[in-house]
């Protein structure tokens, strides 16, 4: 190592500048040491003569200067020697404690694996539970596009379901009300259902058998239009045979055109009351679909309003049997309390009769007496 700021020659072993030449190191564990270091080389400085004048008054400054410069690095030198070899010790300390933080992590971990796996399964389990409960709530809604089959379908379903206690546990009640409550919501809807599948088809067929009617009435009309029409063109004919033979005939014919024209009229007239009434009946048909239709969809609305109302109903029952009890209950304890209350004042009336020096039966006889008021200008105070 290289040596430290030059020692004179009379220093003493105890000399600061020896003892930091031989162990440098001491200056940074002892700020004493330190200290009395820095104040020898102040105490060189203040008494060196610096001389630039002079080549060798230039050199004994920078050897002056080199020789400090050289216990600085003695010093530095030997700061990274002790922390060198504290890293090594702080290196295998923190092995230490890797190693054992994972052992004791993996041997809790193994103590805690039994009740890990249980709260594992126990979270499993009552998400199963819960996703059983909430497809039973979703089972209970029936859709506008479903039919009376689709709700009979998953309305068996519903009932077949079997709720394993072992799997519901405390959830096995809520889970037990929310099968009942969707297994009567699908018994409504397919019953509502079922009626208005039926109610369609017989609406269905109303309106098959009133275009079947008008279809017969169009096909009759078309055939006496045609029948009008051949009987025309042969009185036509008829008539102008007629006309040519004689004018008598003539005039007769006229009469039986003027006839026949009424009778078209009257013909006509019937055929635009058949087309009328067949477009009136087509409209009524249509609008009794159209009423017919928004009466199922208040009926449904209704219904939904029924619902929700016998919900509401059951819950202010509830509430209002439990007021009812809770009512019953502080009466009861009213009437207990004043029994027991009249009881302690008759039982004290007794003892006060009998330190008079009545036995107990006559003494009791008296206060009996006296709550009947058989003993005048005498009462009992409760």
């Amino acid at each position: 190592m290289a040596s430290a700021v030059a020692i004179d020659q009379s220093a003493t072993a105890g000399d600061i500048t020896v003892i930091v030449a031989q162990t440098p190191q001491l200056v940074l564990v002892d700020a004493g040491k330190r200290d009395d270091l820095f104040a020898h080389i102040r105490r060189e400085i203040e008494a060196f003569e610096p001389d630039v004048s002079t080549a060798k008054g230039r050199d004994a400054i920078k050897s002056f200067a080199f020789k400090i410069t050289r216990t600085k690095t003695a010093i530095d030198d030997a700061g990274k020697k002790l922390n060198e070899e504290a890293r090594a010790k702080i290196g295998v300390v923190d092995a230490a404690r890797r190693d054992a933080r994972e052992t004791l992590d993996e041997l809790a971990k193994s103590v805690r694996k039994p009740l890990t796996e249980w709260e594992e399964a126990e979270k499993a389990r009552v998400a199963k539970a819960d996703a059983i409960i909430n497809q039973l709530a979703r089972d209970a809604m029936v859709s506008l596009d479903e039919t009376a089959e689709d709700v009979r379908t998953r309305g068996f379903t519903v009932h077949e379901m079997v709720l394993d206690p072992t799997l519901f546990g405390d959830k096995l009640d809520t889970a037990q009300k929310a099968k009942d409550h969707a297994t009567d919501m699908l018994k409504a809807a397919f019953a509502r259902l079922k009626r208005e599948e039926a109610e369609r088809a017989e609406l269905e067929k109303l309106r098959a058998e009133a275009a079947a009617r008008a279809e017969a009435d169009r096909i009759a009309a078309e055939k006496a239009e045609a029948e009008r029409q051949e009987a025309t063109r042969i009185e036509a004919e008829k008539a102008a045979t007629e006309r040519a033979a004689q004018e008598a005939a003539e005039r007769a014919q006229a009469e039986q055109e003027r006839r026949l024209a009424a009778e078209k009229a009257e013909a006509e007239r019937i055929e635009r009351a058949k087309v009328e009434a067949a477009e009136r009946a087509q409209r009524e048909a249509e609008q009794a679909a159209r009423a017919e239709q928004e009466r199922r969809d208040r009926e449904h609305a209704a219904q939904l309003a029924e619902a929700q109302a016998e919900r509401d109903r059951i819950a202010k029952a509830e509430a209002d049997r439990q007021a009812e009890i809770d009512r019953l209950a502080a009466e009861q304890a009213k009437r207990d309390a004043d029994q027991a209350h009249r009881t302690a004042i008759k039982t004290a009336a007794k003892q006060a009769l009998m330190t008079c020096g009545a036995d107990e039966e006559t003494a009791r006889k008296i206060v009996v007496a006296i709550l009947a008021g058989e003993v005048p200008n005498v009462t009992l105070r409760f």
